[in-house]
């Protein structure tokens, strides 16, 4: 191997290295579809733990993710609850969403839906 291809090598690594570092620093998005909700519970300050049934599964599941504390996060969250409160009061009529994404090792809420079946 010649000092040129080595050089060359050197180069190309240092020039992807960042890459790899941003995408382990990247955020995981999952998506919980609850058929139905059995609870909503805003637990300390700022986690939401909801259980319920999770499409595709037969029995409950209980998903914690942090609810952050800011003034407009905390609007965004009622909406949500909202949402979830729909779902527990008329079971069997809609689809209640969840998205989170994962920072670094704290699941963070990044969305919710209502869908009707």
């Amino acid at each position: 191997m010649t000092l040129k291809t080595l050089a060359s090598a050197a180069t190309l690594l240092l020039a992807l290295s960042p890459l790899t570092i941003a995408s382990a620093q990247s955020a995981t998005e999952s998506v919980f579809l609850f058929e139905t909700l059995d609870s909503y519970e805003i637990k300390s300050l700022n986690w939401l733990k909801i259980t319920g049934i999770v499409s595709g599964e037969a029995t409950p599941r209980t998903v914690e993710v942090n609810a952050g504390v800011s003034e407009s996060y905390s609007q965004y969250l009622r909406a949500c609850e909202r949402m979830a409160l729909m779902a527990m009061s008329k079971p069997g009529q809609y689809y209640f969403e969840l998205r989170h994404a994962t920072y670094y090792s704290s699941p963070q809420v990044t969305g919710c839906k209502l869908v009707r079946r």
